[in-house]
C-alpha cells in the first residue's frame, strides 16, 4: 500500500474532528462576550467544550486504528480478532511519547487551561479574544493531527508484531518535502525489532509494508 492509501481514513478523520473544533471554536467566539466574561461560567465553558471535542476525537482515534490495524492484517495475511481499539487508543494517549515528549492527555489539559486563562486575560475586547481562540484551536490541531498519525502507524506496527512480521521495508511519500532525515531511509528493509523511531520527526507520514528475509539478504549483500 502507498502512504496516500495508508492514510486515508486518518485524513477522513481528521477532516470530521477538524470541522468539529472549527464549529466549536466559532460557537464559542459568537458567544462568549468580552464584556460579559465571568471567570467560573467561563471556566465551565472552556471544560465542556474540551470534553466534548474529546469524545469526537476518541471516537476518530478508534476509528483510524482499527481500519490501519485491519488494513495491515490484510498485507500479511493475519487474523483481524483480538485488537481492541477502545484499549489501544486509550493505552497510546496515555504513554510517554519519546518522539513529541508529553503525554497526549497531560498536554490536552494544558492547552485547554492555556486558552481559558487567555481568555479571561484579555484586555482589549472580541477581537483579541477571537485570536486568541484561533491561536487556540490552530495548537490543537497540531496536537490531534501528529497523534493521529502515530495511531496510524503504531496500530499497522501492532498487526504486524502479532503476525510475526520479521522484516519491513520503509517508504516515503516521494516528494519534495520528504526530509533528509528519511530520503535515505526509502526502499530500506529492516528487521522489525530494529526499525528507527516511525514517524521520525513530527508530522513525518513515512510508512512501513511487510518485507521477506529473502529481500532483507539480498539488499544486505548488494
Amino acid at each position: 500500500m502507498t502512504p496516500d492509501e495508508i492514510f486515508r481514513q486518518t485524513d477522513q478523520s481528521l477532516m470530521i474532528i477538524y470541522n468539529d473544533m472549527a464549529r466549536e471554536f466559532q460557537n464559542m467566539a459568537s458567544t462568549l462576550g468580552f464584556d460579559e466574561l465571568n471567570i467560573l461560567e467561563t471556566r465551565k465553558r472552556v471544560n465542556a467544550m474540551y470534553q466534548r471535542m474529546d469524545a469526537v476525537i476518541n471516537r476518530e482515534y478508534r476509528k483510524i486504528c482499527r481500519k490501519a490495524y485491519r488494513d495491515a492484517c490484510l498485507e500479511c495475511g493475519h487474523r483481524t480478532d483480538g485488537f481492541d481499539p477502545y484499549e489501544f487508543v486509550y493505552a497510546m494517549l496515555h504513554a510517554y511519547d519519546p518522539l513529541s515528549d508529553f503525554v497526549y492527555t497531560r498536554e490536552w489539559t494544558r492547552k485547554r487551561d492555556r486558552l481559558f486563562e487567555s481568555i479571561i486575560a484579555t484586555e482589549r475586547g472580541n477581537q483579541e479574544m477571537r485570536r486568541n481562540l484561533k491561536r487556540g484551536m490552530d495548537v490543537l490541531a497540531n496536537q490531534v493531527r501528529q497523534y493521529a498519525d502515530d495511531a496510524t502507524m503504531r496500530a499497522r506496527l501492532e498487526a504486524f508484531r502479532r503476525a510475526g512480521v520479521r522484516y519491513v521495508r520503509w517508504i516515503t511519500e516521494r516528494d519534495e518535502k520528504v526530509c533528509s532525515v528519511c530520503a535515505p531511509r526509502d526502499n530500506v528493509i529492516y528487521p522489525i525489532d530494529e526499525l528507527p523511531e516511525l514517524p521520525a520527526h513530527w508530522h513525518c507520514r513515512c510508512v512501513i509494508v511487510p518485507a521477506t528475509e529473502e529481500e532483507y539478504l539480498r539488499q544486505q549483500a548488494a
